[in-house]
């Protein structure tokens, strides 16, 4: 309990220079996470090889999470004690001011927090009202206004004294969560109460910081805005308190959304693990024969109510996901690959990644790459493979310039190829977030250094990015399709892009541009026969690649060196146009 002499002699300074002891804590934390990660473990995974390597690798990389685990805890308690605080001070204040004004008015304030007051009778009142007794008329007086004046300033110091025990109650019980077991690893478990942590902390610091205050719906350059406008204790707190949130925000800097995003992925994996590993044995046989002599395989009943009680193949598809982003969290240096930006993530619905190699805000050329059908979290590890061998063709290329190439998995992609991917609606829906992130990633981007933006969409993808240059301002440099069903415009420049920038690879064998035509393609009315064009017709008006791949999933291919349908994109992004090699 907080007592009236506590409050009154109570310094919240105190307590926000603990919280910077904490923040000191988690930033050190950071630091030695970081050093493990990208100096040590990089180092051995670049110039060492065997089993010693492998369990050396291991240890480093418990040893890097269990400093994340630190680092996360702490920002948590730095929030908390700031939170403290904060609320501390504006009961402290309350205080402050009740006793002022008692003061002011010749009131005496003593020790214990009650109020005394002199009883004067001549400031007494009237009542107008008079009763008669036996003697004669009697006037009443009314109750003395001292008294009620000294009451009022009594329920003001009672009202501050309530206000800091409430406060003093909620973050003790919140403190008191932030702690782990002694012992030298952070479990899955242990992880995935973070999330607990933080939803236990936002309940008491909701007079000190609140998840709507964070834009939301604002443009990349607002939301950059409001993020500079912060302290750096605010900015701290908010990423420790709502990472999600802040790891969404298109245009604030991109190693800021990484810490976030990196904390909400590391929470969400080990919670959906710890999930997996509850579930009782999954049921045999999964599968069963069914209908006598023309049977087929049908999934047994007892294996049906399982997996819809406990969404067992939901939970492993999101972990083989997870499982694939990790796996790219941990390669920073391997085979010469730069470090890793997670610049959003989500497991809710078919899922959402956003992965850079390489800082996008550093970079001098940058890609951003939009898969298409079927595209989802559970497959995510082709898409970033994808876009690590288009870093390893572009690298060579820039020279002393530095590249970055991001997976953008930020929309629902159609996942049934008949029934889905004819509809515009999918593309339509997540054309804006992706003008959004391509915004906020100029944004973000250092001013210092030139910035070349060229976004490549494969599939579906380019019906993402044809749909978003038409709909909307599509800040990009140059535009490359890869397998286009149609941008659902006739020309190319109908597009927001600028003129001789739209690329194209049509490779031999990819049956998708002309069955897709018929759904996406554009029109060109003055022209008969202008309807469902699409990127691969010379109406269209694209700069025709060469390709040396087949079918419609091999555009990046690489083997002992990058093919020519990958090396042409390659020379799009770092703006070497001469070195495309143009279909004939």
């Amino acid at each position: 309990m907080v007592s009236f002499s506590q409050l009154r002699n109570l310094n919240p300074l105190d307590f926000e220079e603990a919280a910077e002891g904490w923040h000191r804590v988690s930033s050190a934390a950071s630091e030695a996470k970081d050093r493990v990660g990208k100096d040590i473990v990089a180092k051995l995974q670049h110039g060492l090889a065997g089993a010693g390597r492998d369990a050396a690798l291991e240890r480093l990389r418990r040893l890097s999470r269990n400093f994340h685990y630190v680092q996360i805890e702490s920002g948590l308690i730095h929030a908390a004690l700031n939170g403290l605080a904060s609320e501390l001070r504006a009961a402290k204040k309350k205080l402050n001011e009740a006793i002022a004004d008692a003061e002011a008015e010749k009131f005496t304030v003593k020790p214990d927090g009650s109020v005394h007051w002199v009883f004067q009778p001549e400031l007494m009142p009237l009542n107008p009202e008079q009763s008669t007794t036996a003697d004669g008329p009697r006037v009443v007086l009314n109750t003395d206004p001292q008294r009620v004046k000294a009451q009022g300033y009594a329920d003001r110091i009672a009202a501050a004294i309530t206000d800091a025990n409430e406060a003093d109650v909620h973050y003790s019980q919140t403190l008191d969560r932030l702690k782990a077991n002694n012992n030298l690893n952070v479990t899955d478990s242990d992880w995935a109460d973070v999330q607990n942590d933080m939803s236990a902390l936002r309940k008491s610091a909701g007079k000190y910081l609140q998840r709507n205050d964070i834009p939301k719906g604002k443009s990349p350059a607002e939301n950059a805005k409001w993020w500079k406008g912060l302290s750096v204790d605010e900015r701290a707190d908010y990423t420790a308190l709502f990472p999600a949130s802040i790891g969404a925000l298109d245009g604030i800097p991109s190693d800021v959304r990484n810490e976030a995003n990196r904390t909400v992925f590391t929470g969400t994996r080990a919670t959906y693990q710890t999930r997996l590993d509850a579930m009782p044995p999954e049921p045999w046989p999964q599968w069963v024969s069914v209908g006598g002599p023309y049977a087929s395989m049908v999934q047994s009943d007892e294996w049906m109510a399982w997996n819809n009680k406990y969404h067992a193949e939901e939970v492993r598809a999101a972990l083989k996901g997870m499982d694939a982003i990790q796996n790219r969290l941990d390669s920073t240096a391997k085979d010469g690959l730069p470090e890793t930006y997670l610049l959003g993530f989500s497991p809710e619905g078919t899922g959402r990644a956003i992965i850079a190699n390489g800082n996008p805000d550093t970079a001098n050329h940058t890609a951003v790459y939009v898969p298409g059908t079927t595209s989802n979290l559970s497959g995510i590890e082709g898409d970033i493979k994808r876009m690590t061998d288009l870093w390893r063709a572009t690298e060579p290329m820039a020279g002393d310039q530095k590249v970055s190439t991001i997976t953008w998995l930020g929309y629902d992609a159609p996942q049934k190829l008949v029934r889905d991917s004819p509809q515009s609606h999918f593309a339509d829906d997540g054309a804006p977030a992706f003008n959004s992130f391509i915004d906020g990633l100029k944004t973000s981007h250092d001013p210092e250094s030139r910035n070349h933006l060229t976004a490549i969409g494969h599939s579906y993808g380019t019906t993402l990015i044809g749909s978003a240059a038409r709909q909307g301002n599509l800040n990009a440099d140059d535009v490359v399709f890869a397998g286009s069903p149609g941008v659902q415009v006739g020309k190319a420049t109908d597009l927001d892009v600028p003129r001789g920038h739209v690329w194209n690879e049509d490779a031999d064998g990819d049956p998708v541009p002309e069955l897709g035509r018929w759904g996406h393609g554009g029109s060109q009315w003055k022209y008969r026969g202008g309807i469902g064009i699409i990127p691969s017709d010379d109406l269209f008006g694209a700069n025709q690649m060469s390709t040396d791949t087949e079918g419609h999933s091999n555009y990046w291919k690489y083997g002992k060196r990058p093919s020519e349908s990958l090396q042409n994109q390659a020379a799009v992004v770092v703006g070497q146009y001469e070195e495309v090699k143009r279909a004939k």
